[in-house]
């Protein structure tokens, strides 16, 4: 627990995730109809930071330094005050926080508070940019209002904050994997259950192996999650044509393909991977690029065995894996899908999720 003396300064990160596999058989109740549902996903070194100011101004800032946009209002106003789109996160997540800080007498009106954002990820990415935000903001007012932070042992609870306030946004349903990705990092196995989730972590050597067989690259074309996420959403509840039957396949793929990865079997994730995504790109128009189609036939033809869409698709990042550990043939992809016009994204995998430092100035 922190003191009480002194202004709080927090800083909190959390790392955004490529979705290996099994996406979007993460929002409820999707996975309840699927036998299994599993999503693999590894948390990657494009952070989303929060920083939190106590000051002696009395006064409420919010700025969000990707948007630059920026909201100053008091402490009067905090339940009165809109926000435009870049900010409104920061507003929910601040008065839920404050509530909580309220209610257990902690509350001090007199004190400043800057809150400020930043994220590495690029805006419409597909890695779970928005969510990563939230649970960095979520990682530093609970900070605040609380003194302490463990997501080991506040984590599911948090995600749920964070997935109720998202979704009060995004006015469609919410996803989990991202806020998972983000709490706790790592390569890890999400199992969708009825009541509780099970995770798993997989080690670390298995995790770093991994990362040195993808390259990950933005094709420059923003999407929204929210919209694709609905239309896959709907035309599953409405039995549309045989989108359940996608679904199952691409449960079953994800399933492989986590087999593999306990075995290390790098030739078999590749070939889940693949077998995952053929099914994916077909569930809707649109969920693939020309530009991106012709990203993956380069990668394939010089010795690629899988390429992936991150996300819902329809633009933002992709990924590219290799079978083998080959640092040659890695350059050698990612320069000709450079030459294409689209820009590499380095990253580093990151084994463990939310990080939060608090000081006293």
């Amino acid at each position: 627990m922190v003191t009480e003396t002194g202004n709080l300064q927090i800083t909190s990160r959390a790392p955004t995730r490529i979705d290996l596999a099994g996406g979007t058989v993460d929002i409820w109740p999707i996975y309840l109809f699927l036998k299994n549902p599993t999503t693999l996903n590894l948390g990657i070194s494009l952070f989303a930071e929060t920083q939190l100011e106590e000051n002696d101004s009395g006064k409420i800032q919010l700025k969000s330094a990707d948007q630059g946009d920026e909201l100053i209002f008091g402490w009067d106003e905090l339940n009165s005050v809109t926000a435009g789109p870049s900010l409104v996160l920061h507003l929910k997540f601040l008065r839920h926080f404050a509530k909580e800080k309220t209610l257990s007498g902690r509350l001090n009106r007199s004190k400043g508070l800057k809150l400020s954002t930043s994220a590495k990820s690029p805006a419409g990415a597909g890695l779970g940019g928005s969510s990563t935000l939230s649970i960095s903001m979520i990682g530093a007012l609970a900070t605040w209002s609380r003194g302490s932070v463990d997501p080991l042992r506040d984590g599911e609870r948090l995600i749920e904050i964070a997935r109720d306030t998202e979704t009060t946004v995004i006015q469609v349903p919410a996803g989990l994997q991202d806020y998972y990705g983000a709490m706790f990092g790592g390569l890890q196995s999400l199992r969708w259950r009825v009541g509780v989730h099970e995770r798993t972590w997989h080690s670390e050597e298995t995790l770093t192996q991994l990362k040195d067989r993808l390259l990950l690259f933005y094709s420059g074309q923003s999407r929204n999650s929210g919209i694709n996420n609905w239309a896959l959403f709907k035309a599953f509840i409405d039995q549309q044509g045989k989108v359940r039957d996608q679904f199952a396949s691409i449960a079953e793929a994800t399933q492989r393909a986590e087999q593999c990865l306990i075995a290390r079997d790098w030739t078999g994730v590749g070939q889940a991977i693949a077998a995952e995504w053929e099914v994916r790109r077909t569930l809707a128009p649109g969920i693939s690029t020309p530009e991106m189609d012709h990203a993956f036939d380069t990668a394939r033809a010089l010795g690629a065995s899988a390429g992936k869409i991150c996300g819902a698709g329809g633009g933002g990042c992709f990924f590219v894996y290799l079978p083998e550990n080959n640092p040659a043939l890695k350059n050698k992809i990612q320069a000709e899908i450079e030459k294409q016009g689209i820009r590499p994204l380095p990253f580093e995998a990151v084994p463990r999720g939310l990080e939060v430092q608090v000081k006293r100035a």
